[in-house]
């Protein structure tokens, strides 16, 4: 609060003085320099303590008039006019920052249209105090606003912030623009001046403000206003002489004045403006120009290259250099990307594009809406090696959006283009080869299919004249006989049951695997496929046990293949099981689906191997190793046949715990089952 408190101490001084150094017979002063300082007092505000400000500048004024020697009612007055003016200015800047700035001609702007209607608002109370709106109290207006309008053009500027400062100028230069400005104003205020000469010290101030900016302008402008209003108030400089001459009233030499004060910063602040604007956009500009030219020389491994509109280079960075082995003094002003293009890769290009040959075909795409155009393109170098680049072509334009080049951005690919091209080479070979091993694996299952559908009807003769000498029909067999007869039937009807999942396995790859879909009991069908297994389950010396419902669980199903898949996945654990272990299968009805589940107390199956059991001829580890009989087909089939009921086969298992396989099936097929 203490410089809050100060500027009011200042704002009661300068109103005193000004009131004491007024014209004689003048109601007004001069100059109000204090208007000015309460205005800048009320934009540093914050905004809440805006009222007290006003209300403080309302009482400074008011009793610096009084001591100045007015009647107290035009004290009253003036301090009113004050406090409306600080009031109507500050509307002007109700959301802005604290203090506002000052360094665009929009803000001039501003604060113009501001000190207009706040000189005016004092003017207008200033008139209404004097002479309660009689004729002549125009007079008393015009005086009002031309000091208090000067005062805030002049000295608000300099309390703003954000000022421009500007150094391109010298201080020598300074120093001789200040003095030229001294000299000026005290030969033309300091001497009984003509009233032409009241305009010399303008040209001075533009000087200033061309060449040093805003903060500078603004200061002399304060200085030059100052000696002025002294010179002024003593009677000196061309106001005085011309109003005594013209006997027009006291108040007019301040009214002059002010009009030539303010004449003066409407011309050398927005001059000080549009330069300071200028010199920073020069300076963006010339800040983005060596960034781009740091940008350019820095790609050491990126060619950059412009041209003009018709094709001859004006910019060639270091990576082109090193790319091309050109300098840019060998090519800047005097080449045409030709020197570097391919020409039969040119004209080849220009011959598909329909067009006469030559650089067009490089700029062709960009000739519609394309912003930049990225093709692979050939150079020679300048020993005369070939590059392949990926270059992006783009057209320069300037601020009027005119077309003034274009603009090359090329790297070196070759590497990345022959090792692409080693690639495609190998995927084409990769793929011929796998087109071989399709075909190889088509020719493999034909063949299999074919040999086991030959083997298939000897086969089936050889059984039926094994059951025949088994059964005597033939003539009677020794023990001996009947044990080797018996042995031979059972590797016959082994290789007959390989034989049908051969045959099975080539209709599910070639589309047709049919079922003969009929209600079936699923106990049943798991009754019959381990009464085919007794054999083996007596053989094997491990306990098995069907857990099923007391009641029959009935679906939609083909119950000789859902017999065979029991019978894989009951002969697979048979297999895995050692002596002394235990095979339970469970049925079961799950209302939509049913399940049968195969839980032995094997070996288990590793984690590792889970994923591929169901693929075709494979076999574990593990069965390799402990010579394990069977094909790897057993499980592929198992999984054709749930898929091929619209069901699924999961299995569960752990190393050294044994393995549950479940096969669910839907109880219904619907219209069909699912494809083959």
């Amino acid at each position: 609060m203490l410089w809050w408190a100060a500027a009011l101490v200042v704002v009661f001084f300068l109103a005193s003085a000004s009131v004491w150094l007024a014209p004689p017979q003048s109601s007004v002063a001069a100059w109000w320099p204090a208007s000015g300082v309460a205005v800048a007092l009320a934009l540093w505000t914050r905004r809440d303590r805006l009222p007290l400000t006003v209300l403080g500048i309302a009482v400074v004024t008011t009793l610096a008039n009084i001591w100045g020697g007015r009647p107290w009612e035009t004290a009253v007055g003036f301090g009113v006019a004050n406090a409306c003016e600080v009031v109507v200015v500050a509307s002007f800047y109700r959301g802005a920052s604290t203090p506002p700035g000052f360094s665009r001609l929009p803000d001039l702007g501003r604060l113009v249209l501001a000190a207009a209607c706040g000189a005016g608002a004092a003017a207008v109370v200033a008139g209404v105090t004097v002479a309660g709106l009689d004729p002549s109290a125009s007079v008393t207006m015009r005086a009002v606003f031309a000091s208090h309008a000067a005062a805030i053009l002049i000295i608000v500027p300099m309390t703003m912030a954000h000022l421009p400062t500007r150094g391109h100028a010298s201080r020598q230069e300074l120093v001789v623009q200040s003095v030229v400005l001294a000299l000026v104003v005290g030969a033309v205020f300091g001497t009984k001046g003509e009233l032409p000469l009241a305009f010399a010290p303008m040209p001075v101030l533009v000087w200033g403000a061309a060449r040093f900016g805003v903060r500078i302008a603004a200061a002399q402008l304060l200085l030059s206003g100052i000696a002025m209003s002294l010179l002024t108030t003593a009677g000196r400089g061309p106001f005085p002489y011309a109003v005594a001459s013209l006997d027009y009233p006291p108040e007019t030499v301040g009214t002059l004045l002010q009009a030539a004060l303010v004449a003066s910063a409407l011309v050398s602040l927005p001059v000080a403006l549009l330069t300071d604007e200028l010199a920073a956009s020069l300076t963006r500009a010339r800040t983005s120009a060596e960034t781009l030219e740091g940008v350019m020389e820095a790609a050491t491994q990126t060619a950059i290259i412009t041209t003009d509109p018709v094709g001859n280079v004006t910019s060639f960075n270091a990576g082109a250099e090193n790319l091309l082995g050109w300098t840019a003094a060998d090519v800047v002003g005097h080449a045409t990307p030709a020197w570097w293009h391919d020409a039969d890769q040119l004209d080849r290009r220009a011959s598909e594009a329909g067009m006469a040959p030559g650089l067009r075909v490089l700029v062709a795409p960009l000739e519609g809406d394309s912003a930049s155009d990225r093709r692979d393109w050939v150079w020679r170098t300048r020993t005369g090696e070939e590059l392949i680049v990926s270059l992006r072509v783009s057209p320069r334009h300037d601020a009027e959006g005119r077309r003034i080049g274009w603009l090359g951005i090329a790297e070196d690919v070759t590497r990345n283009r022959r090792a692409e091209q080693v690639l495609r080479s190998a995927l084409d070979r990769e793929r011929d080869a796998g087109q071989r091993l399709v075909e190889l694996d088509r020719a493999k299952t034909d063949f299999i299919a074919s040999v086991s559908h030959e083997l298939r009807t000897p086969m089936t003769s050889v059984i039926g004249n094994l059951e025949m000498l088994l059964d005597d029909s033939l003539g009677a067999t020794s023990p001996a006989q009947r044990l080797a007869l018996q042995r031979t039937d059972r590797n016959a009807r082994r290789l007959l049951m390989m034989l049908e999942e051969l045959l099975l396995l080539s209709r599910v790859e070639d589309g047709t695997f049919d079922l003969r879909v009929r209600r079936t009991d699923l106990v049943e069908v798991v009754e019959q496929a381990l009464h085919t297994l007794d054999v083996a389950r007596g053989r094997s010396g491990v306990e098995v046990e069907i857990h099923a419902p007391g009641e029959q669980v009935e679906l939609d199903a083909d119950a000789e293949q859902v017999e065979r898949a029991v019978m894989n996945l009951v002969s697979n654990a048979l297999k895995f099981t050692p002596a002394g272990g235990r095979v339970d299968i469970r049925v079961r009805d799950e209302g939509a689906t049913v399940s049968v589940s195969v839980s032995d107390t094997g070996v288990g199956i590793a984690p590792k191997d889970v994923d591929r059991l169901f693929d075709r001829f494979y076999r574990a580890p593990s069965a390799v190793r402990e010579a394990v009989p069977g094909t790897g087909l057993g499980l592929s089939i198992v999984r054709a046949i749930a898929e091929r009921h619209h069901g699924s086969v999961t299995v569960d298992s752990r190393p050294g715990q044994g393995s549950t396989f479940t096969v669910r099936l839907p109880t219904t097929q619907g219209d069909e089952p699912a494809p083959a």
